[in-house]
């Protein structure tokens, strides 16, 4: 086995035997093969533990720990810690990597040594809805941008430089707690250079009982949560949000609840004026990215409204826009 591996994989495991043997398969078959794959045992009740030792007898690249429930965030920590590689690829155990994942995501990121973290597109599936492909953007820029409201990666695809986590003692945030991700990406944002590949190389399986569902179910700890990580680029921008800001904010992060919330055009215009206009003395974003970003955030709560007062704006224009400049 080689001990300075390319690629160290970081799985946590928890109670998974379910979907686990294709999560596994689907990382020993990578075309890519210099890797090591540290899966964490985290307190599994069912026959998790047994599934993990029956691949680590047959492939000597699987390092287990295994131990007592300290979750997710945890676990994902001590990975890190243990790993050998250049760079780290998370994955859960309930998805499924294509072969070529790796081999791409190692491509670009050896030739861009500028790029410290690199997602990429998602095909969503359950066992009960037709599959569908989510794509991410690709371009550094972009993606700061978009970090303003939500995440810019499905957290199971990225591949990250190991070493960034060293140099800037980073770390998975306890305090994030459900949205550890979109923190870490805030947090990484300040060193790094991001991108996506914009193939589909993980199929990311979609459960009702997936830590982000479960955690909106909590809503206002999410909401808190939430606002904790965007406020961090409020605070750059210099904005002081007002209680009701804040939660059109936090609305706007996520589709579904843009769906939900009926939210006022004229209300949305003004937010989005205000945040053009601390970004214009502040030029945290260039003008162009921030708003296409505030675009398409206009255009999904255009379809979801279908108020022909929506269609009277620019931020239309500039919706179509950033679909169109693809």
């Amino acid at each position: 086995m080689n001990f300075n591996p390319m690629i160290s994989v970081v799985m946590s495991v928890y109670n998974a035997e379910k979907y686990l043997d294709e999560a596994i398969q689907s990382i020993l078959h990578q075309s890519y093969k210099d890797f090591e794959f540290i899966i964490i045992n985290d307190g599994s009740t069912d026959r998790s533990l047994e599934i993990i030792k029956k691949y680590q007898n047959k492939d000597k690249r699987i390092i287990l720990i295994t131990r007592e429930n300290k979750g997710l965030i945890f676990s994902l920590n001590e990975g890190i810690k243990k790993s050998k590689g250049k760079y780290i690829a998370r994955m859960d155990a309930d998805d499924i990597s294509l072969p070529e994942r790796f081999q791409s995501q190692i491509k670009l990121l050896e030739s861009n040594n500028e790029i410290g973290v690199c997602g990429t597109a998602i095909i969503g599936f359950s066992d009960d809805m037709k599959k569908n492909i989510s794509y991410y953007s690709e371009n550094n820029k972009e993606l700061k941008t978009e970090l303003l409201f939500s995440s810019v990666f499905a957290h199971p695809t990225v591949m990250m430089r190991r070493k960034l986590f060293k140099k800037f003692n980073l770390k998975y945030e306890e305090k994030y707690k459900n949205a550890e991700d979109f923190g870490l990406w805030v947090q990484m944002s300040e060193y790094t250079k991001f991108s996506n590949i914009k193939d589909p190389l993980l199929k990311y399986r979609i459960l009702d009982d997936s830590i982000t569902r479960l955690a909106d179910k909590y809503i206002e700890d999410r909401y808190k949560i939430i606002k904790s990580i965007f406020q961090n680029y409020l605070d750059k921008l210099e904005l002081e949000n007002t209680e009701q800001e804040n939660r059109l904010h936090f609305n706007l992060t996520v589709n579904a609840r843009i769906k939900d919330s009926n939210i006022s055009f004229n209300i949305l215009k003004k937010y989005f004026k205000k945040i053009e206009y601390a970004n214009n003395k502040k030029k945290l974003f260039s003008s162009s990215d921030l708003k296409k970003v505030l675009g398409k955030k206009w255009l999904w709560n255009l379809y979801y409204t279908k108020n022909i007062r929506g269609i009277f704006s620019m931020y239309l224009f500039y919706g179509v826009w950033s679909i169109l400049s693809k």
